[in-house]
């Protein structure tokens, strides 16, 4: 008796410790969370393979007009971007935030939807609190679940091949068994036996197979599973604000149960469970798993649109919350103002990787040049007011007090560079990228576009032919263009049809400064041979550079060339 008191003692000891861990770690969560949220990011290596499985998918049904393209993307270092902003808890919110950022809506619907639960979060600390708990307790970011998309997208992939042949081995063994019964017949009862340990074996062969795609299985049921907590909730009161999540997991609540029957098997077999391992091939000979997997990803065939949907809005929950966080992070932030008018307005505008920003205030109300000396400031501008215009789009947020601007595609070349394994120059390249900004521009879609150092990889007087012959066909379409150039040439030739910006430096004794503020007109500045003597090159590379008759340059075009 004393024996089954310990014993007792020692399982109830057991269920309190494990009680009380659990709390505790919640509790240790809860801290984390609320610590961590309003902070940038903390430093980390992402696997933007992973995060891209979600955009691969999304991007098919997008127009054109309506997403960033590489160069774009790559331009303006929207992976740096993305690891500033990203506090998510889960792996949709992830995938979702990195899609979304792709992203460019034609009018308001998007922003003024994502707004409304931005502020529902922000103006709840605890609904907040508890979602983002339930986000990192129910859904996490384990790195396998970044497959989900793919899984969904291309499902007829990972169906089971010729799943009429086990339908009738299952008959075979059923139908052998039922005659055995009916006959007490021992040939009966020899073929049912046979049956079972043919279907013991082609169970166990393709088992590994299958049960590899029970992780995806498992993830898939825990968003339904999540988007059931959050529409059952007591606590939150999410859904009976925005109505979105019941009925849409209530289309999923047969498959739901279909997938836990599956998966928890295998759960039970992973624990070391003897009679689970055991009881795993007894049901494994009726091949009634390979029926039901099968089963369930016919259903899931059929409702992959109102699955992704259900995705999609998961995340976004995920999303809103990590972009109230981002803006509490900033030094200032605002929601954009759209208009119809093709006008950028800002005030204040900074770019959120860098750490103590110098601010702009400007109103670009037309095509413009911008000029200045080398390092002043003007190739980081025209960067920040690109990527303020996309946030503005994408997470309805800009790093400025105040933004004014259209809906608009946005389109760069700027980070141009040799491709070694292509074999193409610097200049074909940046051709290239011109010519995509080019067929960009039509009468549906207005572009915002963002050149940096135009046709740098070629000749002054081709350059400049080139440059000015470009600019002038832009200057005619739906466009706002944005060109940052050492080109002073290009002012006066666009005088009438761009207008002039500037950024300018201060010189001093023995060294240089800027203030990094935009000034409306042209440069007059030039630094270039005094930054030489900055950075220490000889006196005889300075004296010969300040004494050079550039007039050479157009007697004799081979005065660098010969001998």
């Amino acid at each position: 008796m004393d024996t089954i008191a310990y014993i007792l003692l020692a399982i109830v000891i057991a269920i309190l410790v494990k009680v009380y861990n659990h709390r505790k770690n919640i509790k240790d969560l809860r801290i984390a969370l609320n610590k961590q949220f309003g902070k940038k990011p903390k430093t980390q290596r992402y696997d933007f393979e992973d995060l891209s499985h979600y955009w691969n998918e999304y991007k098919k049904n997008l127009p054109d007009d309506e997403m960033i393209d590489e160069i774009t993307w790559n331009d303006l270092e929207m992976d740096k971007l993305f690891c500033r902003i990203n506090n998510c808890s889960s792996f949709p919110g992830e995938q979702v935030l990195y899609t979304m950022l792709h992203c460019l809506p034609k009018d308001k619907l998007y922003t003024e939807s994502l707004e409304e639960r931005i502020k529902f979060f922000l103006n709840s600390d605890s609904e907040r609190l508890e979602m983002q708990l339930l986000l990192l307790t129910s859904l996490g970011k384990d790195r396998d679940s970044y497959f989900v998309p793919n899984f969904i997208s291309d499902i007829d992939t990972f169906e089971i091949k010729g799943i009429w042949k086990y339908r009738v081995m299952q008959g075979l063994l059923f139908l052998f068994i039922l005659l055995a019964v009916i006959f007490q017949s021992q040939g009966f009862l020899l073929l049912s036996s046979m049956v079972f340990i043919i279907n013991i074996i082609v169970y166990s062969k393709q088992k590994f197979k299958y049960e590899s795609y029970l992780k995806a299985l498992g993830d898939i049921a825990a968003i339904i599973s999540f988007g059931k907590k959050v529409a059952n909730s007591k606590v939150l009161s999410y859904e009976s604000k925005f109505n979105e999540l019941n009925e849409r997991v209530g289309a999923f609540k047969k498959l739901f149960n279909n997938i836990i029957n599956v998966t928890s098997k295998k759960n039970a077999i992973i624990s070391g469970d003897l009679f689970a391992i055991l009881y795993d091939y007894i049901i494994g000979a009726t091949l009634i798993d390979f029926i039901r997997y099968d089963q369930i990803m016919r259903v899931l065939k059929n409702k992959e649109k109102e699955f992704m949907d259900l995705y999609k809005r998961i995340g976004m929950i995920d999303m809103a919350i990590t972009i109230g966080s981002f803006r509490r992070s900033l030094p200032h932030s605002c929601t954009p103002l759209f208009n119809k008018d093709k006008i950028l307005q800002i005030q204040d505008i900074y770019h959120p990787l860098i750490d103590d920003p110098v601010v702009n205030t400007a109103t670009l109300d037309g095509n413009c040049i911008i000029t200045g000396s080398n390092a002043s400031g003007k190739s980081t501008f025209i960067k920040v007011v690109a990527v303020n215009v996309i946030l503005a789009q994408t997470l309805n947020t800009c790093m400025a007090r105040k933004m004014v601007l259209p809906f608009s595609r946005v389109i760069t070349s700027m980070a141009v560079t040799d491709d070694l394994m292509s074999g193409e120059s610097y200049y074909i390249k940046e051709i290239k990228y011109l010519n995509r900004i080019i067929k960009s521009l039509s009468d549906e879609r207005f572009v915002i576009c963002v050149i940096d150092e135009i046709l740098r990889g070629t000749n002054t007087e081709e350059r400049i032919a080139a440059s000015a012959s470009i600019l002038k066909y832009i200057h005619k379409k739906n466009c706002l263009a944005i060109v940052a150039t050492h080109d002073i040439e290009l002012t006066s030739i666009l005088g009438s049809l761009y207008k002039n910006y500037h950024f300018r430096e201060q010189m001093h004794e023995k060294d240089i400064t800027f203030d990094y503020r935009i000034y409306d007109g042209v440069s007059k500045s030039r630094n270039a041979i005094k930054l030489l003597k900055y950075v220490g090159f000889p006196d005889e590379i300075i004296n010969e550079a300040e004494g050079f008759d550039v007039n050479l340059l157009h007697e004799n075009r081979n005065v660098f060339s010969e001998g």
